[in-house]
C-alpha cells in the first residue's frame, strides 16, 4: 500500500517515532502525571541516554571504517546505506537532546517558580515538560528500535 507514492514502511521510518511521540506527549498530558513520581527516572535518563549517544555514534564509526565483506555490500547500496546513516544521526540528535532536556528538566527548581506564578500555572508547564519529556524518550526508543530493525534487514538481505 502506498501513501503519496511511498510505502508505509517508508512513511513508518520517516515520521513514526515522531508521531508515537506526539501520541504519548497527548496522553501524558491529560493523565496529568505527578512529577516527584517521574523525577528519579528523568534524572537517571542522562546516563542511558548518553550511552546510547555514544554507542550509536561508535556503532557508525565501526561502519564507516570497516571494509569487511558485509560492510563494502552495504557502501555499495548506497540508497539504502544513505538512508541508514542518515537514520542513525537522527537518532543520535534525538538521544542528545534528550539527555540535555532530561538534565534540565531533572535539577529544574519549580519551587522557586511557585514564588512568582500560581500553583495552577507551575501544574500546568510541569505536565507540558513531563509530556514532552516522554514523547521524546517514546520518538527516541521507536526510532532506535526502528534502526535496529533496519540494520538486521541490512545484514539479512547481504545474506
Amino acid at each position: 500500500m502506498k501513501v503519496l507514492g511511498k510505502t508505509l514502511s517508508y512513511w513508518w521510518e520517516k515520521a513514526g517515532g515522531l508521531l508515537l511521540g506526539i501520541v504519548a506527549l497527548v496522553i501524558i498530558w491529560f493523565i496529568k502525571p505527578n512529577f516527584s513520581n517521574w523525577k528519579p527516572f528523568i534524572v537517571e535518563f542522562p546516563a542511558i541516554g548518553m550511552c546510547a549517544f555514544g554507542f550509536l555514534l561508535t556503532f557508525l564509526g565501526i561502519i564507516l571504517q570497516g571494509n569487511s565483506e558485509t560492510i563494502k555490500w552495504m557502501i555499495n547500496k548506497e540508497d539504502l546505506f544513505n538512508r541508514f546513516v542518515t537514520f542513525n544521526k537522527k537518532i543520535v540528535v534525538v538521544s542528545f537532546l534528550l539527555s540535555l532536556y532530561a538534565c534540565f528538566l531533572g535539577y529544574f527548581d519549580f519551587q522557586g517558580i511557585k514564588t512568582m506564578f500560581s500553583t495552577q500555572i507551575v501544574t500546568i508547564c510541569k505536565n507540558i515538560l513531563i509530556g514532552l519529556f516522554c514523547g521524546l524518550f517514546v520518538w527516541f526508543i521507536t526510532d532506535t528500535i526502528q534502526f535496529i530493525r533496519i540494520f538486521y534487514v541490512l545484514i539479512r538481505n547481504k545474506q
